[in-house]
């Protein structure tokens, strides 16, 4: 029996879980679908890029012509040559068409062609009309290169020098043939076909007429030479053999004379005569047939279709030049999506709060069009965006305090007031927005309720709200005013707003005698308050916050919506746990409503909510 092991796991413990994870495992269709809706405009921005690109090349772009010739091979083969074609005739027959091939792709014919038509003096076809993109790249390669190299004046120079040589000139133009030739075999047939694509379309149908009848006059060419070699080899061999036969013919006479009685040798020599005799006559007769033969060269092959000037230009093409363009602009913007997929650090819907903090998810705050400033205003006019909740009780900013509202009722124990620290992770997330918008919707609906400005510069609510008077908590604290004549009330909605005061102090963690004064204030004010909320500094800026745990009840946490990185959430909640167990949830501040749902997968709460809400 093989022993099981088990691993038992307490559904209560916390497991890892690496940071960016999406709620649901995997990556989905939807998730792709989320990314692509948020990154489209990238994406369709450079492919319409790569297309007006694609189109700006196509106009910029010289036409090409395309010609072609077409030239048929006929195999004639010696007497020895039909009866090896008879036992493998394929192999011999491919060999054939591939050896006439490589004759086509030679820089012997190319030479001849460039000769012929007299390309090295062709400016079309020596230096061809580029593209715009070419003539771009060329120009700062060149640049480049210049740079780099401090003998390119001198190089240049001797290039000019070297260009006036016709006969380097004349391989130049036959070498850039050769390159820029296509030769072709059609199907399996005997049939090769020429082509070439040009700038010149009347220069382009010569080059390949050009092409087939110089080749069908190398292949001319070689049978004279192959049948003069032949024939001088053989006129050479009849004189030795006529030498040969002579000699033989002598030395038999001398013999008759001299020893008649040698009958042995003088037979032998007589055969050997008659046999030189035989080889020069089938020798003799082989030369008048091979000297006849020269005197009618026959060409290997023929031209079956000759190339005519062509109309209409088959480069560039317009279809395929958008279909790359805007391949390689889709291309591009998917890598910039990709890139700023990357880049996303910030929390964006609720299943990022759920993921990488463990704590509650307070809602969406929309984000609000900047107000004027505050200081032309009149004296006792508050700022409409701090009345907003107020103003539109329907909107989602209103929904999204509502719903802090019952969750902090939900967690009440006693009958005192509840304390609440309204703060950010970093100054300017909107914390203070959220703030006075929560104390002045309690107010409204009838609840006593006290707003604290904690902040520790002279900008604070008084400057905000437009408030009268100078007196202030530091004042209260330090026994200099008393809380009524610091004391604020909004008319509009009968929020105590008590403002931090004139002149700097320094921050509440190091000022111990700050900390026992307002510790006591606080004790007071619950007594008096149904709800007393703090605007408190940054915590990621300061240990205010973490100071006086002590008098809070609960803390809600504002993050600006795509901005406040989740790694500094996640590690200061990790490593603060006293200030994380008092936190009673995350609200994202300045949310693009229009934008949300596409952060979204198919189903999240987010996908539903209507973009204009906030401003229902």
């Amino acid at each position: 029996m093989k022993d099981i092991g088990l691993r038992v796991r307490d559904a209560d413990a916390q497991t890892d879980r690496p940071e960016g994870a999406a709620v649901g495992g995997a990556t989905t269709l939807g998730d792709v679908l989320a990314v692509l809706r948020r990154q489209c405009l990238p994406l369709v921005l450079l492919t319409l890029l790569g297309l007006m690109a694609g189109a700006v090349h196509h106009v910029t772009t010289p036409k090409q012509y395309y010609v072609a010739a077409t030239v048929l091979v006929d195999e004639r083969p010696v007497a020895l040559d039909q009866e090896i074609t008879a036992s493998i005739p394929f192999a011999r027959n491919d060999t054939s068409l591939l050896n006439e091939m490589q004759v086509l792709r030679s820089l012997q014919l190319a030479t001849e062609v460039a000769r012929r038509l007299d390309l090295h003096n062709e400016d079309i076809f020596v230096f061809p009309p580029s593209s715009l993109a070419r003539d771009i790249i060329s120009g700062a390669k060149g640049t480049l290169t210049g740079l780099i190299s401090s003998d390119a004046a001198e190089e240049a120079q001797i290039a000019a020098d070297s260009a006036a040589d016709e006969a380097r000139r004349l391989r130049g133009a036959a070498a850039k043939l050769q390159r820029d030739i296509r030769i072709s075999r059609i199907g399996m047939s005997f049939s090769i076909e020429i082509s070439y694509i040009g700038h010149d379309p009347a220069l382009a149908a010569d080059i390949v007429n050009t092409y087939a009848s110089a080749y069908l006059d190398d292949g001319l060419n070689a049978n004279v030479e192959s049948t003069e070699r032949t024939a001088a080899w053989m006129r050479n061999r009849l004189a030795e053999l006529e030498e040969s036969s002579a000699a033989a013919l002598e030395e038999a006479a001398v013999m008759r004379r001299e020893q008649p009685q040698n009958v042995m040798e003088l037979r032998d020599l007589a055969q050997r005569a008659a046999t030189l005799d035989a080889l020069y006559q089938t020798l003799s007769a082989r030369y008048a047939q091979i000297s006849l033969q020269g005197s009618f060269p026959v060409s290997n092959g023929r031209i079956l279709t000759e190339s005519l000037v062509p109309r209409t230009a088959a480069l560039p093409k317009l279809w395929r030049t958008l279909s790359v363009m805007g391949l390689l602009g889709l291309m591009a913007g998917f890598l910039l999506a990709v890139l700023r997929e990357m880049r996303e650090q910030g929390f964006r819907v609720s299943s990022d709060i759920h993921t990488h903090t463990d704590h509650a998810f307070l809602g969406h705050l929309p984000r609000m069009e900047p107000k004027s400033a505050t200081s032309g205003r009149p004296q006792g006019q508050v700022p409409p965006q701090f009345l907003w909740a107020v103003d539109m009780p329907q909107s989602t900013f209103a929904e999204t305090l509502r719903n802090i509202h019952a969750t902090v009722a939900l967690g009440a124990t006693d009958g005192l007031g509840r304390v609440l620290a309204v703060t950010s992770m970093l100054p300017g997330e909107g914390a203070t927005t959220l703030a006075v918008n929560y104390a002045n919707m309690l107010a409204a609906s009838g609840a006593r309720t006290m707003l604290i400005d904690l902040g520790t510069g002279d900008a604070g609510l008084r400057e905000a709200l437009n408030l009268p008077g100078s007196a202030g908590l530091i004042d209260v604290l330090h026994s200099k005013a008393q809380v009524s004549d610091a004391m604020r009330r909004l008319d509009v909605t009968g929020l105590d707003i008590l403002p931090a005061g004139a002149g700097r102090r320094q921050p509440v963690a190091a000022d111990i005698v700050y900390q026992r004064h307002l510790r006591a204030l606080v004790q007071e004010l619950r007594n008096h308050y149904d709800h007393i909320v703090l605007d408190t500094p940054a915590l990621g800026t300061t240990a205010d916050v973490k100071a006086m745990l002590g008098l809070l009840d609960r803390i809600v946490l504002v993050c600006a919506w795509g901005q406040t990185p989740r790694s500094l959430v996640t590690r200061y909640l990790a490593q603060e746990p006293d200030v994380s167990q008092k936190v009673l949830g995350i609200a994202l501040n300045k949310v693009n409503m229009a934008k949300l749902a596409r952060y979204a997968r198919p189903g999240w709460p987010e996908s539903y909510l209507q973009p204009n809400a906030h401003n229902a």
